[in-house]
């Protein structure tokens, strides 16, 4: 009798990075989030499963846990300890799982949600928008308008700036663009390209001006950075009908917990 033959999750740790696209964003989005922290002068740590980045940001989704495989609930507690460890008390922290996890209450983080996790396969961009001057991030002025608007499009003024208005991580890690109306900065997006995918996140919009397209049009400049290549975000409700428009697609749900300011 021979042992019959075991089966890949696509999950075990020696298996290519390139081997789903699913694989592809986790190890995408953690890599992005420690390079982001050495440039920036915050810290990272490794656990087994698991990638930390701490930007020392006082805007929490710059500073994550991600998993890097599926969950086993024995191993739960140890690793949240270990990112309570890692983070200093005080800091607004959240954690990223592509997989269903186990309550993580009791272990002191708070549930965000179950974010769907979208793909648009590569496309030529969509027409630019008539009213919407968008521009690429390429200084201080332009960076400065981005951290602004991302703060405010995401209700978030009095926290403080954002670890990713850093001009030392635009260019060669990031591309961000910043969306102008009638030469007010009115939208913002951004993007990194890393092990074959495009990994688009920072949109934002201002209260005032939403469902004029601008979501939309600042997106796509960050999805078509290169065109070539699929792009993956995780959506939030608000901008789910705008990247549904766009050509993404609905993979399915991720889990996101936080440690939330104090």
């Amino acid at each position: 009798m021979t042992d019959a033959p075991v089966l890949s999750t696509g999950w075990e740790r020696d298996v290519p990075v390139s081997d789903t696209l699913s694989r592809r964003f986790v190890f995408a989005y953690a890599d992005r989030i420690q390079e982001m922290a050495r440039r920036s002068g915050g810290r990272t740590a490794e656990r087994p499963g698991a990638r930390m980045a701490d930007l020392g940001s006082p805007f929490g989704y710059d500073n994550a846990v991600v998993l890097t495989e599926p969950p086993r609930p024995e191993q739960m507690p140890s690793l949240i300890a270990a990112a309570h460890e890692f983070f200093p008390p005080e800091r607004w922290w959240v954690l990223l799982s592509l997989f269903a996890t186990p309550d993580l209450g009791e272990l002191g983080l708070v549930p965000v949600g179950h974010p769907p996790l979208m793909l648009r396969p590569p496309a030529p961009a969509p027409p630019p928008h008539p009213d919407l001057d968008v521009r690429t991030v390429t200084d201080e002025e332009t960076l400065a308008d981005f951290g602004r608007t991302l703060v405010t499009g995401y209700g978030l003024d009095d926290v403080g700036v954002p670890a990713v208005a850093d001009l030392s991580l635009v260019g060669t890690l990031l591309h961000l663009v910043v969306g102008y109306a009638d030469g007010e900065p009115v939208a913002t997006a951004g993007s990194a390209v890393h092990h074959g995918i495009v990994e688009v996140d920072w949109v934002a919009v201002l209260p005032g001006v939403r469902g004029w397209g601008y979501g939309g049009a600042v997106t796509a400049a960050a999805t078509t950075v290169a065109p070539d290549l699929p792009a993956l975000l995780i959506s939030s409700d608000d901008g789910h009908p705008v990247y549904r428009r766009l050509g993404y697609w609905d993979l399915y749900r991720t889990t996101m917990w936080e440690h939330p300011p104090p």
